[in-house]
């Protein structure tokens, strides 16, 4: 069965507004006409896609599922314009690289960096999100391809996750502070310690909580907790608090000597980072050349190769 594209974006425009007037006013026709492309589209699949009543217009359950896939069509055909006018003007793209903060301290960087080299006109978007607008994006065509933590959430179907690295968490303080003595401690010997630590329900604060856990302490009340990491950064740079990070989060302060890494004796080497992909959607010649260098990134740079790198 083929389907009209104009019948299928009046249908999203009602669900969005839940109003036939208002639709129409938004898709600059008739409500009439507008009444009229639904009963059209309803006579072809001989079945209701919205109930009518006083209230406005809703979705029934074919409506929806019609609904879900007439989006993920037109985010395809608004990828396709765009790609076809990007390669008229010579440019690469559009690559669409859904990230978290620790991605983009080493890792996304330096294969950008080789895929630059490549693609010398590009056009790249590189967006910070959270697993749960990430795995909605790759499936419904918005973001390429995913990299950050892998293996804390349950899998997504339709999504494929690829271990790139391992980077374990470690505790984190300025340079000059008096614990870069130690080369590893447990959480149990900062029990008095001044914490900044990261204040939302990310993979990164629910892994820092389990580590609490296995310590058999608890979250510390006493604490600064934030929702930034450049603020935890510069708060542990300047005082001597104390946090938790992982290595490659800090990487260029600790090449500066301005932030030291402490092996966790909790945190063994659980926390990986990988790439993430819809199953079901073929990758475009960038997208898939830049899953090609992200493995040979993370196998080849000494900094992640320490960390320990596998499929």
């Amino acid at each position: 069965m083929e389907f009209d594209l104009r019948q299928l974006t009046n249908l999203l425009a009602i669900a969005r507004f839940g109003s036939f007037s208002r639709a129409a006013a938004e898709q600059k026709t008739s409500q009439p006409a507008l009444s009229n492309s639904i009963k059209q589209l309803e006579r072809r699949l001989g079945a209701r896609v919205l109930h009518r009543g006083r209230n406005g217009a809703t979705l029934t359950e074919v409506g929806k599922s019609l609904a879900r896939h007439a989006r993920a069509i037109r985010i395809e055909m608004t990828r396709a314009a765009s790609e076809a006018s990007l390669h008229a003007q010579r440019i690469s793209g559009p690559l669409v690289i859904g990230v978290t903060p620790v991605a983009v301290a080493r890792l996304v960087p330096r294969t950008l960096t080789r895929l630059k080299r490549e693609f010398p006109s590009m056009a790249v978007v590189v967006h910070d999100t959270v697993f749960r607008e990430a795995m909605a994006g790759l499936l419904d065509g918005t973001i390429d391809v995913m990299v950050g933590p892998v293996g804390v959430y349950p899998k997504v179907e339709g999504v494929e996750e690829e271990r790139l690295v391992v980077d374990p968490l470690s505790i984190i303080v300025r340079g000059k502070h008096p614990l870069t003595r130690h080369r590893s401690m447990s959480l149990k010997n900062l029990a008095g310690a001044d914490w900044v630590l990261p204040s939302d329900q990310s993979a990164f604060h629910r892994q820092i909580e389990a580590l609490f856990i296995t310590a058999g302490m608890g979250w510390p009340d006493a604490c600064i907790t934030t929702n930034s990491i450049v603020a935890m950064k510069s708060i542990v740079m300047h005082t001597d608090y104390v946090t938790i990070m992982p290595r490659q989060l800090v990487s260029l302060e600790r090449s500066k000597l301005l932030l030291h890494c402490i092996g966790l004796n909790e945190s063994g080497r659980s926390r990986a980072l990988g790439l993430s992909w819809a199953r079901d959607r073929e990758l475009s010649p960038i997208a898939a050349r830049f899953a090609q260098l992200i493995r040979e990134v993370a196998r080849s740079d000494p900094e992640l190769a320490r960390n320990g790198s596998g499929r």
